[in-house]
């Protein structure tokens, strides 16, 4: 795709695991975004969707209304790592709000019946496969969305950086990538990106993730269009510094994309 050349080509870095998704936030706050990754049998994506409707959204809606959390979801893999499925995210400015939510779902499933509890575990076992599930914690060093947005896809771009690099192409992603992705937000184009850290090493190997989220996949040709055109006015030299500098920083092989659709999310609504 030319649009995640022209990224590359431009220093955007990052890698996945699983970026976040929206919430209501200034560029300058740097929120965490808890992440459960979920292996999905053939054909159970549906029964693992309508699972998260009834037994999640109920405790993660009343946070997002108390304002312990800014945004949820689940999304499912489109293009992207074989090893990757389905993704609950969470979004909440600091670790007092992620012990909050660990309470809350505690609570929740303690005042649960037996029978319902069961119900519930047996749903979420049958769809998914469990020795499979992975869970991480992200630190956005980049975090720009609008509260509100009509959010039904994310795009990543997953990097590893070789070890005292990462500083580096962080300071070059906000000077050269920020504001095409904050003018594409402007516009309405996109609804949200940012720039992923893991705040915990979960073994997963990548070190930064790039993300953007969009209401539907046509508008990545205004996204492409966009990057193309920051690109073309930069000129050659500079196209080549920075060409060169990710080159040298980036380890070998390890650049993945990913697509995913978002079947629920909940956040902060406009007022």
């Amino acid at each position: 795709m030319r649009y995640r050349n022209a990224l590359v080509a431009c220093v955007v870095t990052m890698g996945l695991l699983l970026a976040a998704v929206p919430a209501a936030a200034q560029a300058s706050d740097q929120p965490l975004t808890w992440l459960l990754s979920v292996q999905v049998k053939p054909g159970k994506t549906g029964d693992l969707k309508n699972a998260a409707e009834k037994y999640d959204k109920p405790v993660l809606d009343k946070l997002v209304a108390q304002g312990v959390i800014s945004s949820w979801g689940l999304a499912c893999q489109m293009i992207g790592p074989p090893t990757e499925s389905c993704f609950y995210y969470v979004t909440a400015a600091d670790w007092a709000a992620m012990g909050k939510l660990d309470k809350a779902f505690a609570d929740d499933r303690k005042a649960m019946k037996e029978a319902e509890r069961k119900t519930m575990m047996d749903t979420v076992m049958s769809a998914t496969e469990p020795e499979k599930e992975t869970s991480s914690i992200v630190r956005h060093v980049v975090f720009h969305a609008v509260p509100g947005g009509d959010v039904h896809y994310l795009m990543r771009h997953i990097y590893t950086f070789k070890p005292g690099k990462g500083e580096e192409v962080v300071k070059l992603y906000k000077e050269y990538i920020a504001p095409t992705y904050e003018k594409l937000l402007s516009d309405g184009v996109i609804l949200g990106y940012g720039l992923a850290e893991p705040e915990m090493q979960s073994g997963a190997g990548w070190t930064h993730t790039s993300w953007c989220v969009f209401s539907d996949m046509a508008k990545l040709d205004e996204v492409e269009k966009a990057f193309e055109g920051a690109k073309k006015a930069r000129g050659k030299e500079l196209n080549e510094m920075l060409d060169a500098t990710f080159m040298k920083a980036s380890v070998p092989g390890a650049h993945v994309d990913s697509l995913a659709e978002v079947l629920i999310h909940g956040g902060k609504t406009s007022k």
